[in-house]
């Protein structure tokens, strides 16, 4: 997070005769709990950065929402602020507290609640911690139910229509986040068996997809996704020029594609996210055709 302000705002700085709003304060008093905050209008960040901007430092909060005094306070969740909020949503279409009563919900969980404009409300949950990532989703619960974890952020009161529940405020313990807020994951992929890569084709293509397979399965961290579109698209190019048959040159780029491992245990690849990408690059490939020079 970023200690201060970007220069340029700085150097705007505020008025003179600026007075502290009901907002600020409220502000202060959230970063003073330890919870990184940053400023919104209609949900939407108003600083450079959004919530990767989100502080809690005083000057810095001070600074944004005078200069901002319609700004509403957005809490960035996860485990850089120790929360996990559940939004529980209600409109025309959707109705959270019966999704909430389908999951064995009947009472009001004991934690810390904030109303939202149209009826609902915010669920505030303690994190649970280091080592554990709680995904930022919508609707995997049910019809109407959020879950704002890491990378994740809602909007707090003050604000019209937003407050503090009279029984459960602020001042609430945080409860756990519950058992049965936690999604269980995908089961890993199963690669299956290697394709045999080498049916029908001719010496260029066998290196071709060969070279292709192998750089998608060995791409380094940070370079996985790049060297899957590129590597994808570049056999559907051949593909689509009648030097590779196509069904073959996709059957061997899904099966490389679900040997990538997966740096990131907390968000492991999933089969169903890895077909859709080499899909639509290997679909790309094809209206492009190449051959060999």
């Amino acid at each position: 997070m970023r200690a201060r302000p970007a220069v340029e705002f700085r150097q705007q700085r505020i008025r003179h005769d600026a007075r502290p709003t009901a907002t600020l304060t409220a502000a202060l008093e959230y970063a003073g709990r330890g919870w990184p905050v940053f400023p919104v209008r209609d949900k939407r960040p108003v600083t450079q950065h959004g919530r990767s901007d989100a502080s809690r430092d005083p000057d810095v909060i001070s600074d944004w929402f005078m200069f901002w005094p319609d700004a509403e306070i957005a809490l960035a969740t996860g485990l850089e602020s120790g929360i996990v909020a559940l939004d529980v949503d209600i409109s025309e279409t959707v109705f959270g507290p019966d999704s909430l009563e389908a999951l064995g919900v009947s009472l009001h969980p004991e934690t810390p609640t904030a109303h939202t404009p149209r009826g609902g409300f915010h669920l505030l949950f303690r994190h649970p911690g280091a080592g554990h990532y709680v995904k930022t989703i919508a609707g995997r619960l049910g019809p109407g139910l959020d879950i704002r974890g890491d990378g994740g952020s809602i909007t707090l009161p003050p604000g019209a229509g937003r407050c503090w529940d009279a029984v459960y405020g602020v001042d609430s313990p945080l409860a756990a986040m519950p058992a049965w807020m936690r999604i269980p994951e995908p089961a890993a992929i199963n690669p299956g068996p290697a394709p045999s890569c080498r049916v029908e084709l001719t010496r260029y293509g066998e290196a071709a997809l060969d070279d292709a397979v192998a750089k998608i399965r060995n791409a380094p961290d940070g370079q996985q996704e790049i060297t899957l579109n590129r590597e994808v698209h570049s056999i559907g190019r051949l593909a689509g020029g009648g030097v590779i048959p196509a069904g073959l040159a996709l059957e061997c780029l899904l099966w490389a594609a679900r040997n990538m491992p997966s740096y990131d245990g907390r968000r492991p690849w999933r089969s169903t996210e890895l077909d859709t990408k080499v899909r639509a690059s290997f679909t790309t490939g094809l209206t492009k055709p190449r051959r060999p020079a």
